[in-house]
């Protein structure tokens, strides 16, 4: 037969056991939460990133088409071609685009480069007419509008996902408080009564 002091014992060695495995599983739990979320905030950085880049790119261009060809604007347009290059690199890297968006992002960057091509050659053989600025206009402009909803996509899915980690941690957050307060209130209680 048990005696009121073993079965406080079991009591208090349950109550502890239930309270170190919560404090197990929400360390565990809140890691991989953790980490879920600084991987989805890199990812959303590196889209802003790139989403800037790409309109830094976009308004170079214009200066180009708009302003004409001169060493300065030239270099501008390279540099920001450049960081365009580099934060599109860094967006593939995070491995946060679907191979769908990668093949996208990289046919337009094809796009772009055949575009690039055809026009600094028009620039340097002089034959930039009014209609070919306006028919480079156009194609930068599809391909800008092409990257930006595509960009836009990746934002909205990222936003999701940090959402819903937020929901989930939050749930997590009152149902270990829950149980937490549960146990040691049991615990308490056990160990009045038998005192």
């Amino acid at each position: 037969m048990d005696t009121p002091v073993q079965r406080l014992k079991r009591k208090v060695l349950l109550s502890f056991s239930i309270i170190i495995m919560l404090i197990l599983c929400s360390g565990a739990l809140g890691w991989e939460i953790t980490r879920h979320l600084e991987r989805s905030s890199k990812t959303m950085e590196a889209v802003h990133l790139f989403k800037e880049a790409e309109l830094q790119l976009r308004r170079e261009e214009k200066n180009l088409l708009i302003r004409g060809y001169s060493v300065e604007r030239f270099h501008n347009w390279q540099k920001a071609k450049e960081d365009f290059y580099q934060r599109l690199g860094e967006l593939i890297g995070l491995k946060a685009l679907t191979d769908k968006e990668t093949g996208e992002l990289k046919s337009s960057n094809s796009a772009m480069s055949d575009t690039y091509r055809e026009f600094l050659d028009d620039i340097k053989s002089g034959k930039l007419t009014e209609s070919k600025v306006a028919r480079y206009d156009g194609e930068f402009k599809e391909i800008g509008r092409r990257s930006l909803r595509l960009i836009d996509g990746i934002l909205a899915r990222e936003q999701a996902v940090a959402n819903g980690m937020d929901s989930k941690a939050d749930i997590l957050i009152v149902f270990f408080s829950v149980v937490f307060i549960g146990t040691t209130a049991f615990l308490v209680i056990n160990v009045l009564r038998n005192l």
